[in-house]
Formats: C-alpha cells, sequence, structure tokens
C-alpha cells in the first residue's frame, strides 16, 4: 500500500515500505543555515529513492527560498554580485561597474570595497564618509558640458590657489608708429589694473533611500544621480556667473560695480537701442560677440523688425545651434535679469576659476541618515568667478 509523505507542503507518494515519519515543520525566515542543511539532507533522503531528478530539484528549491524573505532578496543578489564583482582588480572596472558597486558596499558596509573604491587610499574625508570614485565626478562634469549653460561661454581655468590674481588691460593700446631710421621713437604705455579670483564653496546634498540604492542592479540609479547632481549645480553655476553677488559668491557679469559698463534703453525695446548696443562694444570684440537675455526679452528681440517689416529674428539652421538676432548668436539663460540685455565676447570678459573639481562624498552617519535609513551623497564644488576684461561686454539696462 502506497503513502502519502507531506515535505514542507509537497506531497509525495512513498514506496511500500518506507518510513512515513512526520517530517519537522516548515523551515521558517529564522531558521540558521546548518538546521536547513540539515532539512536538506532528510528531505533528500526520504524522496531519493522513489522520485525523479526533476521533482527533486523543486524540492530542494523551495527548500532554498525559505533561507530569507523574499523582500531582502534583492540584498542577498547585490551581495553575490559584489562580491564576483570584486575580484577584478579596480583598474579592469568600468566606470559604471565601480559607481554602481560603491553604492552596494555603502548599504552592505563593507569597508574593504568602500576603501578599494574610494578616490584615495583610505578612502575617507576628513570630515568623515567616504570619497566617491572620480569616475562619478567625471559623469556629472560631462553631463553638465553637454547641456547648454553658461560654463561653456566663459574662459574656464584652473586655480592652484584659493586667490589668483589676473591683470588686466583698462585702457591704452601699444601704438604702431613709422619712423626714419636712427630716430625718437614714440613711446606709449598700457595701464592695467587686477582682478582677483577669490575661491567660493558650494556644497550640494541628495538624500537616496537604502532601498533605492540596494536597486541600483535593476534601475538606472548612476544616472538617475547623475542626472539630478548635474541639473541643480549647473543652473546654481549659471546664476552666480549672471548675476553673483561677489562676497559669498562669484561675481556675476551683469552685477553692478564689476567695471561693465552700461547703456540705458529708452522707452520700449526698440531695434535702434539694440544697436546702440552694439554699437557700443569695441570692434575688436564683436567677432565672437553674443547676445545674452533671459526668456522675456527674448520674447521681444522675437518681435523687433526692420523698417520693411521683416523681422530681425533668426531661427538655428541646425540642430544645437543658437538662434541669431541681427547677425549675433543669442544665448538665453534664466538668471539673466529681465531688465537687462548683455553683448559681447563673454570669454574675453569672463574667468571662472576651478579650483577643485568637485568632490563626492557619501555618509550614512548622518542624523538624517540614519533615522531614515537613507545615504546621504554630498558634492563640493569650489570656484572662483569675476570679469576680468570688462571693455568686452556690455549691458542694456531699463528694459521695461
Amino acid at each position: 500500500m502506497k503513502k502519502k509523505i507531506i515535505i514542507d507542503g509537497v506531497e509525495y507518494i512513498a514506496k511500500d515500505g518506507e518510513e512515513t515519519t512526520k517530517p519537522e515543520e516548515t523551515t521558517t525566515p529564522e531558521t540558521s543555515s546548518e538546521e536547513l542543511d540539515s532539512k536538506v539532507d532528510q528531505a533528500t533522503e526520504k524522496i531519493m529513492a522513489g522520485l525523479g531528478l526533476d521533482k527533486i530539484q523543486e524540492s530542494l528549491k523551495q527548500l532554498h527560498a525559505k533561507l530569507e524573505p523574499e523582500k531582502k532578496e534583492s540584498k542577498i543578489s547585490a551581495l553575490m554580485d559584489l562580491e564576483k564583482l570584486m575580484k577584478k582588480d579596480v583598474s579592469q572596472m568600468t566606470a559604471r561597474e565601480k559607481i554602481v558597486g560603491f553604492f552596494q558596499a555603502m548599504i552592505q558596509r563593507n569597508d574593504s570595497v568602500l576603501k578599494a573604491l574610494a578616490e584615495h587610499t583610505g578612502g575617507s574625508g576628513t570630515d568623515g564618509g567616504y570619497l566617491f570614485p572620480t569616475e562619478f565626478v567625471f559623469e556629472i562634469l560631462q553631463d553638465v558640458l553637454e547641456t547648454p549653460h553658461l560654463r561653456q561661454e566663459v574662459t574656464v581655468v584652473p586655480m592652484r590657489r584659493d586667490t589668483m590674481t589676473i591683470p588686466t588691460l583698462l585702457a591704452g593700446y601699444p601704438q604702431v608708429t613709422w619712423t626714419q631710421e636712427n630716430a625718437a621713437k614714440t613711446t606709449t604705455s598700457a595701464h592695467f589694473g587686477q582682478a582677483v579670483l577669490t575661491v567660493k564653496k558650494m556644497a550640494a546634498i541628495l538624500y537616496a533611500s537604502d532601498e533605492l540604492i540596494e536597486d541600483s542592479q535593476e534601475i538606472d540609479i548612476v544616472n538617475f544621480i547623475v542626472g539630478l547632481f548635474a541639473e541643480r549645480i549647473g543652473d546654481e553655476e549659471d546664476r552666480v556667473i549672471a548675476m553673483g553677488n561677489g562676497t559669498t559668491e562669484p561675481t556675476g557679469f551683469t552685477t553692478s560695480g564689476n567695471g561693465v559698463a552700461t547703456i540705458a534703453n529708452n522707452g520700449a525695446l526698440s531695434f535702434d537701442n539694440v544697436i546702440n548696443l552694439e554699437f557700443a562694444l569695441p570692434s575688436r570684440y564683436t567677432q565672437n560677440a553674443k547676445f545674452y537675455t533671459s526668456r522675456k526679452t527674448t520674447r521681444e528681440l522675437r518681435k523687433l523688425k526692420d523698417s520693411y517689416g521683416r523681422y530681425l529674428w533668426t531661427d538655428p539652421v541646425a540642430v544645437g545651434q543658437p538662434a541669431t538676432f541681427h547677425g549675433y548668436p543669442v544665448i538665453e539663460n534664466t538668471h539673466i535679469p529681465d531688465t537687462m540685455i548683455a553683448f559681447g565676447d563673454l570669454k574675453k570678459a569672463y574667468w571662472l576659476g576651478d579650483r577643485q573639481r568637485m568632490t563626492v562624498k557619501v555618509s550614512q552617519d548622518t542624523e538624517t541618515a540614519f533615522v531614515h535609513d537613507q545615504t546621504a551623497i554630498r558634492i563640493v564644488e569650489r570656484i572662483a568667478g569675476t570679469v576680468v576684461q570688462p571693455y568686452a561686454l556690455k549691458l542694456l539696462t531699463n528694459i521695461p
């Protein structure tokens, strides 16, 4: 007579003569790995004689599935992936492998992996947390540079110190004269001033949930976080380049007192006023000159017509190219005041100093991060900015 055997909810038909002792209770998530191994062995012995290989494998699969609850499967998978990944030499990893591996190591508190992937030997910053792999910084910078921002419009210079003094030409240029041999030469002098780049510190902090980072294998967490930081940092750089206060922030090119001359607009914005702005700029700066406007003033420029009623605005001739007004490119930016238009060669007029090309630190030890099961990702950028050649830029102000 055949008897039924139920093992962990699975029913089997035992051959005659087999012992039909009641199996132990179903394994719970708290069962230790030793107890689980014992149960697997017992189940295997009981069913090996009378069952096929496919049923044996199914039985074992169900038993092993109880090792951890489903909600922790992503952590187990990530742990296995991380261990496999770290068998590689760090120099052989792709940028993405380093970044995702770093996220996973943060969740697992794997200090050895964090140190191996960190930017410097030892892997920890002076104020706590770990320095992120430099590849993460490169991803953010690349994203900033690929998106239209004022950083592309100015001259970016590296800085080795917190201050940098730049000579600026205020007035006078060397004169060229024709003279007879042995005759006295006319002497001229150029007058130089000084512009000082003083580094200011900008920090951006993002709190990411541990669950989001755990799922970094399944979703594109790298591009998601890179995009968030790049968008915010690029926008803040735009703001200070355009209108920074010059004290706690870099000096903006529209900020009062930066040496840039202004031309007052008379009444409503007209083509005559724009012509006055164009001719206020010395001709040596017009070859690479551009208009810099807010969205509101861009709208007004688009409406202007010549004496024949033809619009002076020309739409872009190709994707990625700027529109032009009266033959000059127009760069629109949110942070340029609605009441003015800037015109000139901004690369000659404005320098942006990079003291530190961003550092990224990650920590779970801040109060907010610890209480809410989050990981704090902080980016620090130290930059300086000021007008170094005020003659290369003019401002049309008082636009209603």
